[in-house]
Parts: C-alpha cells; structure tokens; sequence
C-alpha cells in the first residue's frame, strides 16, 4: 500500500512536529504500522519520492529531508546546466533526482530489481526527463554477477561484494564496465561521478581504465573507509584514481548520525599524471 500525498505530508508533520502527552506512546507502540506503507513525500524543492520508514535510508529522508547531506550540498555547488552525471548505485534515485533538476544529463545505474521500479516511478512522478536508468551494476567486465540483496531494513547495502551486505537474498544481475557505456554511449560522457556500491567501488573504477585515460571526469565521488589520517584506505579504486591524475580529499560522512569509519572522498582531475 502507498499512502497518497496529503497522508504523507500529514504523517511527517505529525512525527516531526507534534507535541502531546501521548505521542511517545502512539509512535512506540504502533511504529510497526508505521513502518508498513510506503507514502509520497515533497523532496528536493519539485520532487516526489515514496518512502518507507521501515528502510533506513528512507527513514532518513523522511526526518530529514535529505541522505547524505553533505553530497547533496557539494552538488549543488558543484554541477553545471551542461553537465553529464553518471549515479553509479542510484538505489530509489535520491540523488539522481537532485541532480537531473541542477544539470544537464544523469544516468542512474541500479541492478537491484526492488529499486529499479521506484527508480522510475519516482523520475515519471516528479517530471524529471533528463534521465537514463540503467538496469545493471557497473563492474571490472560484462556479463552477469550475483547481487546480494540486503534486507529490507537496510537496502543501501545491497552489494556485489558479498562482505558489504547482510544478505537476505541473492539474485543475478546484468554488469557493465564503465569503458563499454562509455565507448556505445559517448553523448552520454559523464563530467561528474558518484560512486556508492557498498564495497565494490574497486571493481567500477577497475572497468574505467579507459574513460580515466581519454575522457576524465572531472571529479569523481566514491565512498571508502578511511584511516587515522583522513585519508582512504588504499585500494584499486585509490591507486587507479591517484595513477590517472586525480587528487582526492574527504567530503564528509556517508552517514552524519553513524560513524561506521565509511565517508564519501572527492577525486578531482588535476590534468594527466604522466
């Protein structure tokens, strides 16, 4: 069951705002019911998402207004109206939605068939036309992998990595290289990258060999976990990116309420290494 638009705003208003002797009580008690539709929400200034507060990452959404707030601040400093953004890992499309309305392109990668309809569902409902889905997980090569679907409390850590997700399911999905879109779609050249494959970042940046080598993005972001010393933790996707000219830097936390020792790093093109 989805809840219609008004029910939504009703219910956010309620649970963000409300203050009454019992309310602790109602949300405690029936938090299950709670939790059991999905509901249409205002996002992003002209945008709809449909939510559920029984996924974590969409509960987040839900109280406050964004995921990963500092990556959504970076873009909308950072994308241009001529840009071309590849959402490698677009999940429901939360960030593929702000940025189709800030630049000119996206193409939102998701092989998880749970999140591939509200994908669509939610670019059709908020009128967003500059956006290619595509069904399938960027990987080192073609062909077909095993995505480890996480549970339905936590989708976000759905992963073709099988240590980065709690698993309640398996299911085989098509896989790209970044180079073979890249070569059958150069319209479609991205300037700028976001990466957030819980784990796998290594085995996407390993299919870019040559985007990296003759068409650079401009910046690139990815989430890896990070050492003492703010810096990530060395790696394919690491040393690929410092060998092609890239110079990186932390941006923030994946997750502002958990330090889980994961943030987002921004990899900009400083101009060819050699």
């Amino acid at each position: 069951m989805t809840l219609p638009r008004w029910a939504g705003s009703a219910l956010r208003w309620y649970l963000v705002h409300a203050r009454h002797p019992f309310k602790n009580y109602i949300v405690g008690h029936y938090w299950a019911a709670f939790c059991r539709p999905r509901m249409w929400i205002d996002y992003d200034n002209g945008s709809l998402l449909t939510v559920s507060l029984g996924d974590y990452l969409q509960q987040r959404i839900f109280f406050d207004g964004y995921y990963e707030q500092a990556l959504v601040g970076w873009l909308s400093r950072e994308l241009k109206a001529d840009d071309v953004f590849w959402d490698v890992g677009a999940n429901i499309g939360a960030i593929s939605l702000v940025a189709a309305r800030r630049c000119g392109h996206v193409v939102a990668f998701e092989p998880d068939p749970r999140s591939l309809p509200l994908l669509r569902e939610h670019a059709r409902a908020s009128g967003i036309a500059n956006i290619t889905i595509v069904p399938a997980a960027l990987g080192a090569t073609a062909g077909a992998a095993t995505l480890h679907q996480a549970s339905a409390s936590n989708t976000g850590m759905t992963s073709l990595v099988t240590s980065a997700a709690d698993a309640a399911g398996h299911v085989s999905v098509e896989v790209q290289s970044a180079d073979a879109f890249f070569q059958s779609h150069p319209a479609r050249t991205p300037t700028i990258v976001k990466i957030d494959v819980e784990g796998a970042e290594d085995l996407v940046i390993a299919g870019a060999r040559q985007l990296l080598a003759t068409a650079p993005p401009r910046a690139i972001v990815f989430e890896a976990r990070y050492t003492d010393s703010g810096r990530p933790a060395p790696g394919t996707a690491v040393d690929m990116l410092n060998a092609s000219g890239y110079r990186i830097s932390m941006l923030g936390h994946s997750d502002s309420k958990v330090d889980d020792g994961v943030a987002n790093f921004v990899a900009r093109w400083q101009g060819s290494a050699a």
